[in-house]
């Protein structure tokens, strides 16, 4: 009973977390991602202990009555899940979200949906978590890559008498091999199985253990104190934690792997904490925490994105409603009877229909890009705008990938240079300036905005190199040898800059000074608040609808500027004056104090923001435009100015 009571201390843990629930301010349970440690290592327990008792008890392990059940287990719950989404997912997601959608059922239904949210997750400017209905599912992906492996490889040591050596060692491996990959590429390490195995292994080895040396430490003195420490050192860093997820997994994990087995291991009828885990509610929440685990995140997903605000206590209390009637009803109808009582040509029949109309509706839905025509009286509201941001941001990016020559440039290229950019030299010869715009994701906004507007800059010719958020020496070094720095009359640096890596920029700008161009450095541009999970523009156009004023969102946007971005500007402007270097203000680009206005829409109606900051390529066609009747850069363009710190442009 108190692996049930774990169960839910696991499950009520993630499922807290995930609803972002705040008391005061702060957090409640921020530790609850800790949750899916605790159900690793009882999965790695429960699985060894039932390979070695067949084993023990028959003399060999039955691969195929294993896997069988493993899938009784596991699949009629997904795919109930998964089915009941399907329509919600039609008349909620946008079309690039239903795509993306098909896409991460395609790969939850082959166990693959870590390596794919890696991936995802991974891309810049990727949708927020907290709205992939599915994206909990990289965890029973490892889960069950661990489950196809882990049956074989014990087979192979089952028969020598180093079994638990071999599983310790193995487990210390996994830890230091875990720890290792978090420090190297945390995001990585977060997905990977290898980094996960640790965790699994540790339940094994108390499986081990528990059927070698069942007393092993039990008559210890205080041993009845011991799963009360277990349960301190799972609780606490799940209530207090935190970590950042630099640190996890790895050895800042370790005190809720440990405290899991000591409470397994030490587990006592007479002691409080086996009772407390061992209660009647517990068991039964224990029960359901598969149940729970697979329809809690869908259902906090859809209801995020029909909030057009940040959900509230209301929201979220009916989210939790709704999880515990489908969990209960699911566990009812069919996960205990498909697990245990359904024969096998009716459970294979099911499962084969339920995977065959989930893969069809998804092929469909990729084929089709998630089908746009579904929201008809979305686009009428939307007029000429595009109401799907995904859309606006991928073709933002779409004027260097018609530039480069055989390389597909995307949001990648926010982060790290493209071999266009390392290799080629983009500048005709023929132009009075060569100007050179360098950093990350606002780099491109402002090379779009000047591209798509060069006819407006007679004699000039501009071309771009990406230094990421955390300026790398060796993109630096890089951006030296290419053939459009050596060219360029002048270097723009125009990133968005954070605190943390202030001191590489002031080292990349001290090192751009000394090749004799004229040096600009472009101060942070503004950033907007967004309402719930839509930018300022979509919130205030669907709540608005047909009487929605356009103009009114300007004035919005002024009082929704962050301002974030303000103590970082001060530094750069600093740096500038300090190197010599033009300091340009993007703020006046787009907002004006007299009017008290900020511009994310333009007087035509067009959305210049696909996001808090971004640039569409109708903002950049139109903040061009603005920069050049304005005379924004004209102290950068004219030749024959010597590099000066500029004035505030506004």
């Amino acid at each position: 009973p108190e692996i049930d009571g774990l169960r839910a201390v696991a499950v009520i843990s993630v499922i807290l977390y995930h609803l972002k629930l705040e008391i005061g301010g702060a957090l409640v349970l921020p530790g609850g991602f800790l949750g899916v440690d605790v159900f690793f290592v009882l999965s790695g327990y429960l699985i060894t202990r039932l390979i070695m008792v067949e084993i023990d008890t028959t003399g060999r392990l039955n691969l195929s009555a294993f896997y069988g059940r493993s899938v009784r287990r596991i699949l009629p719950a997904f795919l109930l899940v998964v089915l009941a989404s399907l329509p919600a997912a039609w008349l909620i997601l946008l079309p690039s979200e239903l795509e993306h959608f098909a896409q991460s059922i395609v790969a939850a239904l082959l166990f693959v949906a870590n390596i794919f949210w890696f991936f995802e997750q991974g891309d810049y400017g990727a949708q927020s978590a907290l709205l992939q209905p599915f994206l909990h599912m990289w965890s029973l992906a490892i889960e069950e890559q661990f489950y196809v492996v882990f049956p074989l490889a014990f087979l192979l040591i089952s028969r020598t008498r180093l079994v638990g050596c071999l599983l310790c060692g193995a487990l210390l491996a996994g830890l230091a091999i875990s720890h290792a990959t978090t420090e190297w590429h945390q995001a990585l390490s977060f997905f990977s199985p290898v980094s996960r195995a640790w965790e699994l292994l540790a339940g094994s080895v108390l499986a081990w253990a528990a059927l070698r040396h069942p007393t092993l430490l039990k008559d210890l003195p205080g041993s009845r104190l011991i799963p009360a420490l277990g349960g301190v050192l799972i609780i606490w860093p799940i209530m207090t934690a935190e970590l950042s997820q630099a640190a996890h997994p790895g050895l800042e994990t370790l005190p809720v792997v440990i405290g899991t087995c000591l409470v397994i291991w030490f587990a006592n009828p007479r002691d409080l904490v086996t009772r407390a885990l061992s209660t009647r509610p517990m068991i039964s929440i224990g029960l359901l925490s598969y149940s729970l685990y697979l329809w809690h995140y869908p259902i906090f997903a859809f209801g995020r994105h029909i909030r057009l605000a940040e959900p509230g206590i209301l929201d979220m209390a009916i989210w939790l409603a709704l999880t515990v009637t489908l969990s209960y009803a699911g566990y009812r109808l069919v996960e205990r009877p498909f697990r245990h009582a359904v024969p096998p040509r009716i459970f294979a029949g099911s499962i084969a229909v339920s995977t065959l109309s989930v893969v069809t509706f998804s092929a469909f839905m990729i084929q089709n890009s998630g089908y746009p025509t579904r929201f008809g009286a979305l686009a009428e509201i939307y007029a000429e705008n595009e109401f799907d941001n995904t859309v606006l941001r991928d073709q933002s990016w779409s004027v260097l990938d018609g530039l480069a020559e055989n390389e597909r440039i995307g949001g990648w290229n926010a982060q790290e240079p493209s071999r266009y950019e390392v290799d080629a030299l983009w500048f005709s010869g023929e132009a009075e300036t060569n100007v050179l715009l360098v950093g990350n994701s606002p780099s491109k906004d402002l090379f779009n905005a000047l591209y798509l507007n060069k006819e407006a800059f007679s004699g000039i010719e501009f071309a771009r190199f990406t230094i990421g958020t955390e300026v790398l020496d060796e993109q630096a070094d890089l951006l030296f040898e290419t053939p459009n720095f050596r060219a360029a009359d002048v270097v723009i640096l125009a990133s968005r800059y954070h605190e943390t890596p202030m001191d590489k920029i002031e080292d990349l700008v001290r090192r751009l000074a000394t090749y004799g161009k004229k040096l600009v450095l472009v101060g942070n541009t503004p950033e907007f608040e967004d309402v719930g999970r839509l930018p300022l523009f979509d919130w205030y156009l669907r709540a608005n609808g047909a009487t929605a004023d356009l103009a009114e969102i300007n004035r919005l946007a002024y009082r929704a500027e962050t301002g974030e971005g303000n103590s970082v500007n001060a530094q750069i402007r600093a740096m500038a004056e300090a190197s010599g270097a033009i300091y340009l203000s993007r703020d006046t680009l787009i907002c004006d104090d007299t009017s008290r206005t900020c511009t994310v829409v333009t007087p035509e109606g067009r959305k210049v923001l696909y996001d808090s900051a971004h640039w569409t390529l109708d903002g950049a066609r139109y903040f061009g435009s603005r920069i050049a009747t304005t005379g924004w850069l004209d102290r950068v363009l004219r030749p024959t100015d010597p590099p000066a710190v500029a004035a505030n442009q506004g």
